[in-house]
């Protein structure tokens, strides 16, 4: 069965998130809810995550004030979307035991492919030369011939702007879809406004522990930063990567049994070593600490239940095993 014909003829539909969803993975739920209205006037409709960040809550509240996503899963659906993830482990520790019936759910993601996803779904649109999933369900809605409304092109543009830091890391063809929203109604200030926040007091404090615990690592002249954090593992390496850090690798412990380690790279360094933080790191540290990895070249991660510590010193080394092959020079520098 073909996925437009699956969701004409299912009479409820269940999309998914990824755990604590950031504006991307929200805003993709939300256009994909709206193209199975379009073909579909009748049938209900769940949006479920186990968590959603504070930024994505803000574009929601923007856009789409009094949105329901519920971080359970109540009763059965005839229909599965996964959005923005291609793994179960992605979607939390509440809901990374749910199982679908694979012929019967669809997966949208612009992750690096995951063995797991056509375990996950029969119906993959994975494009991992896209620049957000809210491109790829762009995509969708023209191959079926359907418009999206000014609110979703609103929120299809909030969620390109997030996860490109504001067209930092883009493409000609990202630009020129953002142009198109643009001309559909999406209001660009709007978005620009919506995906303003100032960090609480907890995430500054967060960045800062980061900076301060922070151990350097000089490989073939390229400055690897690695630190520990309790929570906001993303925005640590952020603000390690604004402080001078070619590559940052932040590992977190939020709870007993949960490790999550973060990474990021500047643009430079991934266009001159061609070093992938998802396939060359993030997938064989999510192994070493019990759970999965993945993601981008310059934006990935990963999440487990255990050795934090010895998975920092691990992604050390891989980031020099992907240097060069191997042969990059490691020198520890002083605090």
């Amino acid at each position: 069965m073909s996925i437009r014909a699956l969701l004409e003829k299912s009479s409820s539909m269940l999309v998914l998130g990824h755990q604590n969803a950031d504006p991307d993975a929200v805003c993709s739920m939300a256009a994909v809810a709206e193209l199975y209205r379009l073909v579909n006037e009748r049938g209900s409709i769940s949006l479920v995550c186990d968590d959603v960040s504070r930024l994505a809550a803000q574009v929601l509240e923007t856009f789409l004030p009094g949105t329901m996503i519920s971080r359970t899963i109540d009763g059965n659906h005839e229909l599965v979307v996964i959005v923005d993830t291609n793994n179960r482990f992605q979607l939390g520790e509440a809901l990374q035991s749910f199982r679908s019936d694979p012929s019967r759910t669809i997966l949208i993601d612009h992750h690096e492919p995951s063995p797991e996803a056509n375990e996950i779904a029969g119906h993959l649109i994975v494009k991992s030369n896209k620049s957000s999933t809210c491109e790829i369900v762009i995509d969708v809605f023209d191959d079926f011939g359907l418009s999206f409304s000014k609110t979703t092109a609103s929120l299809l543009l909030a969620g390109i702007l997030f996860d490109t830091r504001r067209f930092f890391y883009t493409t000609t063809d990202t630009l020129s879809t953002a142009i198109r929203l643009v001309k559909a109604g999406a209001d660009y200030q709007a978005c620009v406004d919506a995906l303003v926040t100032k960090p609480d007091r907890s995430e500054r404090i967060a960045r800062l522990k980061a900076a301060a615990r922070s151990e350097m690592y000089l490989l073939d002249g390229w400055l690897v930063v690695t630190s520990r954090v309790s929570a906001f593992e993303a925005s640590a390496c952020r603000a390690l990567i604004d402080l001078g850090a070619d590559v940052a690798i932040v590992g977190g412990t939020p709870s007993k049994d949960v490790v999550r380690i973060s990474s990021r790279s500047t643009n430079e360094f991934y266009q001159r070593t061609h070093v992938n933080l998802g396939t060359d790191v993030m997938e064989r540290l999510g192994e070493l600490i019990g759970g999965v990895g993945g993601g981008h070249p310059n934006a990935a991660g990963a999440n487990g239940k255990k050795s934090c510590d010895r998975a920092l010193t691990r992604s050390v080394e891989l980031v020099r095993e992907a240097i060069g092959k191997g042969k990059a020079p490691v020198k520890e520098l002083e605090p």
